[in-house]
């Protein structure tokens, strides 16, 4: 679960910080002390200024006694706080009384101005405590919020840096776990039955299962009200925090953070500085998970309109396809039932019938070819096949049937090609669906090549072949849209180049489909005089590997 973040520990917000600031035993032992400390400052720094003043005979220099021991005030109150500081101020003002104001070696004071510098002092070395003190607090809040709005900030960053649900979850219950210094933080979703963990960050020195510690009940309870259940447990404190937006509960975040002290079950399960913590950290939570929330529906969304364009289109190319052969087949049927029908006209009646039925066919067979390869059931029924004997068939039939119109077919095979093993009746479909296209986007009378030759792809040998014709070319930028599914290339009209060329779009969606079934490859590349280059490729290791078996 845990993935490379940068870990925020903040002021007052870590074990050491939070303990200071709290009214547990351990807290005050602390604060005690950081006092013990600053009270020892306090009274060296005095006794230190006072013998070297002492040594300088500052006994007439009386204010500038004064502004050295306010100046001592002024660094301990800073450091150590109001306490210390006013303490300091009280030594300050009896070591001044004592060796600087007449009569010396006394706090008897035996005049007016002596008294008045001494009050004055104890008033100004007060004050000076309290404004340090303040300035100290002041100080360390101003950088407490702004660590905390820093901290935010990277949340908020991890949160909108991933696009995916599940990293973005694991980034925010990591980074909440290293904010709250947490020994685990788990996020859990709704689901059908209950909620489910989707997040977890978890210490590597925590032994116990999650389920264990974050109890189905609180969650439950937690996720059903809508408010946070705070708990005291042996191994530490939990929380379960509702992911609320808009007043609805998207889920849980469930913090497990140390114990304060080992004697703690009087107090609060939380104190109030960690409570606004992990409340300003749960809607930080919300924020991402509502916005994880709309990326799924956001995907779900452009889903659902791809398919209902893709609804569209199929209805749009079968309503075109069935229409024309249909249309053809009524009108030969029509002629048929004419008196006087002459026999050659009937012949030629039966060859549209038959040619039209033949293409109806065609398209009910891509239909269901695609509906295989789009749910992965299309399973290649391999067999040791010449590949060149394939590619004859294939032309054979197509310039029969009167699809190849009238192109000229030219074809290059490599001597000594070895046997293939692949699905005779798939790879015939490809090399029938890749003449066609090249028939289709031709200007007629052009010539088609189809050569076959021994190729190595990614240093593994193969079979390539290549439909070459003289047609309109594919841009550059629609050479891999042409395999996806009903695109086809629209072209304006130009002397001798088709514009608006007949088809379901699915002729070369199912060639990618048959040749990827079989391990190979295919794509469209230019000719170089202008006009498209078909190449697929096919492995021919499975075809050695048993024709080594068969003649062991």
């Amino acid at each position: 679960m845990g993935l490379p973040v940068n870990k925020l520990h903040l002021p007052g917000r870590g074990k050491s910080e939070r303990n200071s600031t709290s009214n547990t035993p351990s807290s005050i032992w602390n604060r005690g002390q950081r006092s013990i400390l600053g009270f020892f400052f306090g009274f060296s720094a005095i006794a230190l200024a006072t013998l070297a003043l002492k040594a300088l005979r500052f006994e007439e220099y009386s204010y500038s006694v004064v502004l050295v021991y306010i100046v001592l005030v002024l660094v301990t109150a800073s450091y150590y706080g109001l306490l210390p500081g006013l303490v300091t101020s009280l030594l300050g003002f009896v070591c001044f009384d004592f060796f600087f104001i007449s009569p010396f070696f006394t706090l008897y004071i035996d005049s007016l101005p002596g008294l008045v510098a001494v009050l004055s002092f104890l008033g100004a070395a007060t004050i000076t405590s309290q404004i340090a003190a303040n300035a100290r607090n002041k100080t360390a809040e101003a950088l407490l919020r702004q660590e905390e709005t820093a901290a935010l900030n990277e949340l908020n960053i991890a949160v909108l840096s991933e696009g995916q649900t599940g990293k973005m979850l694991e980034r925010v219950v990591q980074q909440v776990a290293d904010n709250l210094q947490a020994r685990e933080v788990a996020i859990y979703l709704p689901a059908p039955i209950e909620l489910k963990l989707n997040a977890v960050f978890k210490n590597l020195a925590l032994e116990e299962n999650v389920g264990e510690i974050f109890s189905p009940v609180d969650l439950q309870l937690a996720f059903k009200k809508g408010k946070p259940r705070y708990k005291q447990i042996e191994t530490g404190r939990l929380a379960f925090l509702p992911l609320l937006q808009g007043g609805e509960s998207l889920g849980i975040m469930a913090v497990l953070l140390e114990r304060e002290s080992q004697d703690d079950t009087a107090e609060p399960v939380f104190k109030a500085d960690t409570l606004h913590w992990l409340e300003i950290l749960a809607n930080q939570a919300s924020l991402a998970v509502a916005h994880a929330r709309l990326i799924a529906e956001t995907a779900q969304v452009a889903s659902l309109r791809e398919a209902d364009r893709l609804k569209s289109a199929l209805l749009a190319s079968i309503s075109h396809e069935l229409r024309t052969p249909l249309t053809a087949i009524k009108t030969a049927v029509q002629g048929l039932q004419d008196e006087g029908v002459e026999q050659e006209e009937q012949a030629e009646y039966y060859t549209i019938i038959d040619q039209e039925a033949d293409r109806l066919s065609r398209l009910i067979s891509n239909m269901l070819d695609i509906s295989r390869i789009e749910a992965g059931t299309l399973r290649p029924n391999k067999g040791l096949h010449f590949l060149p004997e394939i590619i004859n068939n294939a032309i054979e039939r197509l310039t029969r049937s009167g699809i190849m119109g009238e192109h000229g077919l030219t074809t290059n095979f490599q001597p000594d090609l070895p046997l293939v093993a692949v699905d005779y009746l798939q790879i015939d479909q490809v090399i029938a669906n890749l003449l066609e296209n090249a028939a289709k986007y031709s200007p007629p009378n052009t010539p088609i090549y189809v050569n076959v030759y021994q190729a190595e792809r990614a240093g593994e040998p193969g079979l390539a072949v290549e439909v070459v014709d003289e047609g309109i070319g594919v841009a550059e930028a629609e050479r891999e849209r042409i395999f996806d599914k009903f695109y086809r290339v629209w072209q304006d009209e130009k002397p001798g180049k088709p514009s608006r060329v007949s088809g379901s779009g699915l002729g070369l969606a199912i060639c990618k489909g048959i040749i990827e079934a079989h391990g190979g490859f295919i794509e469209a590349r230019p000719r170089l005089y202008g006009g498209s280059i078909f190449y697929f490729w096919l492995p021919v290791n499975a075809t050695r590997l048993r024709l080594k078996k068969e003649e062991q």
